[in-house]
């Protein structure tokens, strides 16, 4: 049976639920100090406060937005959405630390499921062209708002009331959402092609996202040359390879690897993946250099990050005009040169560098950049595919920028000579690393916006998504790359 496409989704709520995903991924970093204190975590402990949750999202997500393929994207995004709203609730009231990570583990097995299914109801129920230009220039702006603000409301909600606000905050939130959900949005019909999963293929995949994700974040930690991290990255490649091969031998594949024929799709997962690193190395550099070199408190911290919030705000609609008027190719292209000014800028801190003359020119210029990355991206990484494809090409979107954000971010400590133990005294020549480290990341954006992309069309027309491939890859039909 052929996958029938959704109706218009209610936009509105479904930014709303991505929105308090992608507040949730960076409001808890602020608050890690206000738990240490309260609940008794170790230096090493508390790192999988932020761990338990990358973990379990970056290693399902992929295994998320297939199964939104194969049981309905609507029941797989109320079904997440609920979970994620009690895991709060259970992080809110923790009173051991175990609890809050088993919290934060649970709350990133939802958002894998909730996030590649809130992309795919938008790609589904807009069409290709401006329509959907629009629809992802609001998915991503919110998106980008959502990480921005996270910081900043992190701080005041730290500060002002309980670093238990940040989880409980979520809980009017979701109840409301989930009720809106299971009211507002139309059942989709699922193919029974997508209903034959692909068993072995969704363990070795997962395991693969799982093996990298904890080495990731152990790397941060202990060391590229611990044993940890030696065997949970070369597991990693392992499985991976494992299920490359599985995925060329089963009749229903995972993820049929023709899909990656598209190259508007290839392009615009690297540029995810290249993206992602930006954000999560940069955030996090600038949220130390603030608090360690400026002597800057949680509130503080929070507040600096508000002129960039405030940009992300203010240039949305520009960027999706100018995705309009160029298509993603030159804008992401545009985007990329952007955050390379923004984190060469950044590079140049110094031990009595001033906040409005450098961190706040060079944080608004990454803010900029990231809202075009965040608004284009989407865009290119869901162009050509077809519906029944859909949920998957969003969770290899969500996974790539995840991966970016876990490897790139191992990477910049790396860079920065953080040694083991030793993130609370940076030397400044480690943050200039670590900014320059950004600025060869979004080089990387503007080199596959330019060679990877180019030949695709320059300009979203109206219209529908082109014809497909009758092996249902969502691979268009037509040897050309599709238009974005």
């Amino acid at each position: 049976m052929a996958d029938n496409t959704v109706g218009r989704p209610p936009l509105l709520l479904l930014c709303s639920a991505q929105f308090m995903l992608a507040l949730d991924f960076a409001i808890v970093n602020v608050a890690l100090g206000g738990m240490q204190r309260d609940l008794g975590f170790t230096d090493s402990g508390l790192q999988w406060v932020v761990g338990a949750y990358a973990l379990f999202y970056g290693g399902f997500l992929l295994l998320g937005g297939r199964a939104g393929d194969a049981v309905g994207r609507k029941r797989l995004f109320v079904a997440g959405l609920s979970v994620f709203t009690l895991a709060s609730l259970l992080g809110g009231l923790a009173t051991e630390p175990f609890v809050l990570i088993a919290a934060r583990a649970l709350q990133g097995l939802a958002a894998a499921a909730v996030s590649p299914a809130v992309l795919a109801l938008i790609a589904a129920g807009f069409p290709e062209g401006k329509e959907r230009v629009k629809a992802m220039g609001v998915f991503g702006a919110v998106s980008s708002a959502g990480f921005s603000g996270g910081v900043a409301a992190g701080g005041l909600l730290t500060e002002y009331i309980s670093w238990r606000a940040v989880m409980l905050v979520n809980l009017p939130v979701g109840v409301v959402l989930v009720a809106l959900a299971a009211r507002r949005l139309t059942a989709d019909h699922h193919s029974t092609r997508a209903t034959r999963l692909d068993v072995p293929g969704a363990i070795l995949v997962t395991s693969a996202m799982c093996a990298f994700s904890y080495g990731l974040t152990v790397a941060s930690d202990e060391g590229w040359g611990a044993r940890t991290v030696i065997v949970s990255l070369t597991a990693g490649v392992a499985l991976l390879l494992a299920f490359l091969v599985v995925q060329t031998r089963v009749p229903a594949p995972l993820v049929p690897l023709s899909i990656f024929r598209n190259r508007s799709l290839s392009s615009g997962n690297g540029i995810a993946f290249l993206s992602g690193g930006v954000m999560s190395v940069s955030t996090f550099f600038i949220t130390l250099y603030l608090q360690q070199v400026l002597g800057y408190s949680d509130v503080r911290t929070g507040l600096a990050f508000f002129p960039q919030a405030f940009v992300v705000f203010l240039a949305s609609v520009p960027v999706i005009r100018l995705t309009e008027k160029l298509g993603a190719p030159r804008t992401l292209a545009i985007g990329g040169v952007v955050l390379t000014a923004g984190s060469v800028l950044l590079a140049q801190v110094t031990a009595g560098s001033s906040y409005l003359l450098v961190v706040l020119p060079g944080g608004v210029l990454l803010g900029l950049g990231v809202t075009v990355m965040m608004i284009t991206t989407a865009v290119a990484a869901t162009s050509g595919v077809s519906g029944p494809q859909m949920g998957l090409a969003s969770g290899l979107y969500n996974s790539s920028r995840q991966l970016g954000v876990g490897l790139c971010l191992a990477l910049g400590v790396a860079v920065a000579g953080i040694a083991h133990g030793a993130v609370r005294a940076i030397p400044i020549g480690g943050f200039q690393a670590a900014f320059w480290f950004t600025g060869a990341l979004s080089a990387g954006i503007v080199a596959v916006s330019v060679l990877g992309l180019r030949g695709t069309a320059p300009r979203a027309q109206e219209g529908s998504a082109p014809a497909t491939s009758a092996d249902g890859s969502g691979v268009p039909a037509e040897a050309s790359a599709p238009a974005v």
